[in-house]
């Protein structure tokens, strides 16, 4: 079946932030840093203070005398010895020093966004610069400019886990080592809609309400009275729809905080908007890690050690959740599907002078993954070993199940040989020769490239999930999961009305308000089916099983009497039946001492998660590519995908998921970058005119299919899907252009794989 939200967001109904705009609405707008590096000299806001129509300026002052303090990270990890990361505090608004291009100075709250503009352009900024860095490895070298006094070399945390000691035996007495270096640039984010907030306060009652695009309430309504310095429950987050977030959006932002820090202070609701070129500047960005990789093998190809140390590029200061992306988010798929007895990752985050990095669509996986498919590749053809019988000598088989890793992670399911094999099949691989021949007499290279993946989905446990039969006849659902494009009311309805026997139809699903859970991690880490669907499937069988206790009331029958199917109650072994619904609207009419009492919770169940929450889906992507040798220019011309996904709950919605994992996995090969300039730290490719993103024509036909196995860990048997293709496709492209390079003498090339780098890199070799 089809999402239920298709109709009503192709017909223009969806509702984001601009849509819910109060008329009486105030317009911020938010003086950023032009400098990279440099310490303040002065900021003047007197005459934009006495402009017309402005209402509110505020400075790093005027959040002081709030009591608002700096944003502190929520996650954290220690160093490898033991001792904490290096937190330099992050202000809402700059204080003496600036760190990157596009920090925030201060803010505008005016009457319209022409008047805030004009406001902004009357302070007067004065910036002493002071030498800035941009690039990890730089920043890493002696001598480079320091951002933070506190952290010598740029350093803010040095982190290592796996088995080192078993690492350097396996590396000691290896037949053979393969060295290479991958680099994982930073990346734009950019979803369709970029982020916006409201921000209103009640005056009489003292609370805040935030409207803004996010992936879960509950984590942002933590944060917020965190920062403002309030108890949570005068804070009230509200997301309706969401025009794509990849992890951008999860994160709070100091836009969030001005926003409410105005409306408190003006009386009016505060409205924020970001231009695309404020995203490209002020949003959290991906990827940025350059890993030293090594593989050990023995004299038959078998992987005897694997090791990363690697360079994180974490920007100015530490992201909301930044120090476990590029910690414990890349290792859990260390190694992946290759059985791999030793493997260590030690990870330095290195602060640079930009923009501040976090979770991205994988979340610190691909890095892990797209580095060992590339090392293998490299391997296979410096040891004279084909490239698939290398992977296929080395993977976990089905009898080493469950499989525990160095890492800490144990497969709980899949059957890694099997998909390979039926990648091979699916591509056509033994008729390859052929479509390389046909493509050599027009002038092109032809290459193939394979990339096997696993994903260990995870994401916040914190899931509250409520089930409630109305009177109607319907059923409501609450999860404190959030949509952002993905199709997430439809899937679980779909999983209620399985469980409950009902029409889909019949099944309402709500979101995005804090006031009506009180539990919610939302969505990330591809968790909506192992830990929402999965909790959703027993909150429903948990609301019938109370329900009973109400039908037998209705029916005169003993709760024990009673059966359910089909949305009915019936006393067993007789005709007499009623309706869920029918049951709700008796449950209602029910005095209140009889609800609470006998008949206990009645129509309505809340559960919180349990079990585990990791499954592991998997799979593998064959990919062919054109290269022109003249020009280049390099086309995907044939995209084959085998994954398991446990069961497929809604095919379409699934295939959709991976078809724009695949997308953005083409950008990030084949054409996106952040590119600062050097010198200045200025962003060179800060807008959508200079940063590439992918088109239709950049994308082939995708030719997927399935490949399921079991989970225990799901009680529905469904795995995560939203991460799957963002983690295995770009090993598999990268491999497939250095493929069609190799006869010309091209070994490796970091990503992005421009015409200019391909070019280049051909000349090069004559």
């Amino acid at each position: 079946m089809y999402r239920f939200e298709d109709d009503r967001l192709l017909t223009g109904g969806g509702r984001y932030v601009d849509d819910v705009r109060p008329a009486n609405a105030l317009v911020m707008r938010v003086l950023r840093s032009p400098i990279a590096h440099g310490t303040v000299t002065a900021l003047d806001t007197t005459e934009a203070r006495s402009m017309p129509g402005v209402r509110l300026v505020l400075t790093a002052d005027d959040l002081r005398d709030d009591g608002i303090g700096p944003m502190t990270p929520r996650s954290r990890v220690a160093n490898r010895d033991g001792t904490p990361a290096i937190e330099p505090p992050r202000p809402v608004l700059a204080e003496a020093h600036v760190k990157f291009v596009g920090q925030p100075v201060a803010a505008i709250v005016a009457d319209t966004e022409a008047l805030a503009d004009d406001a902004l352009e009357a302070i007067i900024l004065d910036i002493e610069e002071k030498p800035a860095v941009t690039d990890v490895v730089a920043a890493a070298e002696p001598g480079a400019p320091r951002l933070w006094d506190e952290a010598p070399g740029n350093r803010g945390l040095d982190w290592l886990k796996g088995n080192p000691e078993e690492t350097d035996a396996a590396f000691a007495t290896a037949a053979h080592v393969v060295e290479l270096t991958v680099k994982h640039p930073r990346l734009a984010i950019a979803p369709v809609e970029t982020r916006a907030v409201i921000g209103i306060y009640d005056q009489e009652t003292g609370r805040y309400t935030l409207t803004t695009p996010s992936q879960g309430v509950m984590s942002l309504k933590a944060a917020m009275a965190d920062y403002l310095g309030v108890e949570p429950d005068r804070i009230r987050v509200i997301t309706e729809d969401v025009g794509g977030s990849f992890a951008v959006k999860i994160w709070p932002y100091p836009e969030q905080i001005l926003a409410l820090v105005a409306a408190r202070r003006t009386g009016r609701p505060v409205a924020w908007s970001a231009s695309r070129t404020e995203s490209f500047v002020a949003d959290a960005m991906g990827r940025g890690r350059v890993d030293r990789a090594a593989l050990a093998l023995d004299t038959d190809g078998r992987f005897l050690g694997f090791k990363i140390d690697a360079l994180a590029d974490i920007g100015a200061f530490w992201n909301a959740v930044s120090q476990t992306i590029v910690t414990t988010g890349a290792v859990r798929v260390f190694g992946h599907v290759y059985k791999i007895p030793a493997m260590t990752y030690r990870v330095r985050g290195i602060f640079t002078n930009a923009t501040p990095t976090d979770a991205y669509r994988g979340a610190g996986k691909p890095e892990s993954v797209g580095t060992l498919e590339r090392l293998i590749d490299v391997a296979a053809e410096r040891l004279g070993i084909d490239r698939i019988e290398l992977r296929r000598r080395n993977l976990v088989t089905p009898s080493d199940l469950p499989y525990d890793t160095p890492m800490g992670e144990t497969y709980d399911g899949g059957d890694f040989p099997d998909v390979l094999a039926r990648i091979l099949d699916a591509s056509d691989w033994a008729r390859l020769p052929g479509r390389q021949r046909a493509s050599e007499a027009r002038g092109l290279k032809r290459g193939f490239g394979l990339g096997l993946h696993l994903h260990a989905t995870g994401g916040s446990v914190a899931e509250r999930s409520e089930v409630r039969a109305m009177p109607d006849g319907t059923v409501l659902v609450r999860t404190g999961t959030q949509d952002s494009g993905q199709g997430h009311r439809t899937a679980l309805a779909m999983v209620a009305a399985e469980a409950l026997e009902i029409p889909v139809e019949r099944v309402r699903v709500e979101q995005g308000d804090s006031d009506k859970l009180e539990v919610g991690g939302g969505t990330g880490g591809s968790n909506l089916m192992p830990i929402a669907a999965n909790t959703v499937h027993r909150t429903a069988l948990q609301m019938v099983d109370q329900a009973k206790a109400v039908a037998g009331h209705v029916l005169e029958a003993a709760t024990q009497d009673v059966e359910y199917g089909r949305g009915e109650f019936r006393i067993v072994g007789t005709d007499r039946v009623i309706a869920l619904g029918d049951v709700a609207a008796e449950w209602e009419r029910l005095p209140p001492e009889q609800r609470d009492g006998e008949l206990g919770a009645g129509c309505v169940a809340q559960l919180d998660f349990a079990g585990l929450h990791t499954t592991f889906p998997n799979g593998a992507y064959a990919v062919e590519v054109e290269v022109d040798p003249e020009t280049g220019a390099v086309r995907i011309d044939r995209f084959t995908g085998v994954d398991d996904l446990g069961r497929v709950i809604n095919e379409p919605t699934a295939r959709g998921q991976l078809h724009g994992g695949i997308g953005q996995a083409v950008g990030e090969v084949l054409m996106e970058v952040m590119r600062y300039d050097p010198d200045s730290g200025q962003p060179v490719s800060g807008s959508l005119m200079d940063y590439a993103l992918p088109r239709a024509d950049d994308m082939p036909s995708f030719d997927l299919a399935w490949a399921p196995t079991a989970s225990p860990n799901s009680l529905i048997g469904a795995k995560g899907v939203g991460e799957v293709s963002s983690i295995g496709a770009p090993g598999a492209i990268q491999n497939a252009v250095l493929d069609a390079l190799r006869p010309l003498g091209v070994e490796h090339l970091d990503i992005p794989l421009t015409p200019e780098t391909v070019w280049r890199a051909v000349q090069d070799t004559h």
